[in-house]
């Protein structure tokens, strides 16, 4: 059986074709070509006709000699704007679920909406509102009042409730005039989180309305396969990965792009002695995205987010900082751009140091002592990742780069800005994806979930 694999990014479309003979996959033929933002079915049927090697490969698809699978992050994947209620509790939860939908948070607005956050929403529109907040039987007035709010306004998108499922029916009178989808609350009671519907719901809307007027719609038209998000699949793909192998159980995946810098982890809410939770438990399998920290398109505002950090690192050399700001300048207005010269080299470097030590802090818990009548006890917020032993890079830069000291950039620092330790690993082995196949095998996995977890641990490199 043949299974081929595409991935339509912002800046690149990835394609292979895979032989699937009994628990082994093969990888038979791997392409690269520029997406065509201007229509994305272009560079799709290009990548698709080039790594069969043929001149149109629709007859293929449509024979059933060749399975398709395929997934998009194109033009800067799916916006979300998450809302909740307390920040640590359901507007976290509604962040997180968004994330393992294969969403970025553009937005996210806690408590009562207020009129700068209506007009910011109105401005700036998502593709999707994530209205969540209270738990079941829980506080009610918050999420009238944003109904409201949100009934009164010009905004034009797709709303998913998923809050206090108490006021639902409120919500849906309110609403109704509204492309309104009602799910299960998030976060029925404090200790159970329950992202799954609402998670669906938003993979669900990209389906059926996201996709329309940029391109996709004509690959579903001429193919009948439907694309996923890609860092949906991916997501599956890290969980199917733990799933498949012991050794592999806990580990971390950043993906660095252009745009943005996405972190996987699968990590048990184990606490260390003396240590209470404060916030939701988080699911086993994480992921962030940081809109801010990318390669290309994120070039300028990473070195002006991370300038403290730049100030250390070109400490009593003034020309050679200025120097990077204006390589930085020169890589948003050209993100096809490829260094030329060991400087530009040192400097890219440099750049994919910082997207991954800032998202890397993002992503982990921390913790800090605090006083209490009983005596000191550690205080931990999110995840621990000191016990993981493993992290993989991927990504076009991530997975290229053989001398990547990754080591030195994911633990710049011990402690955050509040003096809290971040929970990073300390010790661990470095793999890259030196193909950039697990975008694709991620496909593969809709399919064979155990069988592309599996390949995907053998194409690593160490």
């Amino acid at each position: 059986m043949q299974i081929v694999s595409v991935d339509i990014g912002s800046t690149w479309t990835k394609a292979a074709l895979f032989a699937r003979e009994g628990d082994a996959l093969t990888l038979v033929n791997h392409v690269l070509t520029p997406t065509t933002t201007h229509h994305l079915a272009d560079g799709f049927f290009a990548s698709l006709n080039q790594v069969l090697n043929v001149a149109d490969a629709r007859p293929l698809l449509n024979s059933g000699e060749v399975t398709l699978k395929y997934s998009s992050s194109a033009k800067g994947g799916l916006a979300v704007a998450a809302m909740g209620l307390v920040p640590s509790i359901t507007l976290e939860s509604a962040k997180v679920t968004a994330h393992s939908a294969g969403a970025k948070i553009a937005q996210y607005y806690s408590y009562k909406l207020n009129r700068h956050d209506i007009k910011a929403l109105e401005t700036t529109p998502p593709d999707i509102l994530l209205f969540a907040g209270g738990t079941d039987g829980g506080e009610e007035s918050y999420g009238l009042a944003n109904a409201h709010a949100l009934a009164e306004s010009n905004l034009d998108c797709a709303i998913i409730y998923a809050g206090n499922r108490d006021i639902q029916d409120d919500v849906q009178t309110i609403l109704g005039h509204k492309d309104l989808t009602t799910v299960d609350n998030i976060l029925p009671d404090l200790d159970h989180p329950n992202p799954y519907a609402a998670r669906q719901a938003i993979c669900d809307l990209f389906l059926s309305r996201i996709v329309k007027g940029k391109g996709l719609d004509v690959i579903v038209g001429e193919t009948g396969e439907e694309p996923m998000p890609t860092p949906w699949t991916v997501y599956e793909l890290v969980k199917a990965i733990s799933d498949s192998d012991s050794s592999w159980k806990e580990f971390m995946l950043i993906d660095m792009g252009g745009a943005t810098t996405d972190i996987y982890s699968t990590s048990n809410n184990t606490l260390s002695p003396d240590t209470v939770l404060h916030g939701v438990p988080e699911p086993f399998v994480k992921r962030t995205v940081e809109g801010d920290l990318g390669m290309r398109v994120s070039a300028m505002v990473v070195g002006e987010s991370t300038r403290e950090l730049v100030n250390v690192l070109f400490a009593h050399q003034p020309q050679r900082q200025e120097a990077f700001y204006r390589y930085l300048q020169h890589l948003v207005a050209h993100p096809d751009y490829l260094p030329c010269n060991e400087e530009e080299k040192y400097f890219d470097t440099v750049l994919a140091g910082l997207c991954v030590g800032y998202a890397s802090e993002r992503h982990a818990g921390t913790k800090k002592q605090v006083c209490t009548c009983v005596g000191s006890v550690d205080l931990q917020m999110g995840r621990d990742l000191t016990t993981v032993r493993r992290v993989v890079g991927s990504g076009g830069w991530l997975s290229r780069a053989n001398r990547f000291d990754i080591h030195n950039w994911m633990k710049y620092r011990e402690l955050d800005d509040d003096g809290r330790r971040i929970l990073l690993p300390t010790q661990f082995e470095y793999y890259r994806d030196s193909k950039g196949l697990l975008p694709l095998l991620a496909n593969v996995a809709r399919l064979y979930p155990q069988l592309a977890a599996r390949t995907s641990i053998q194409c690593l490199t160490l």
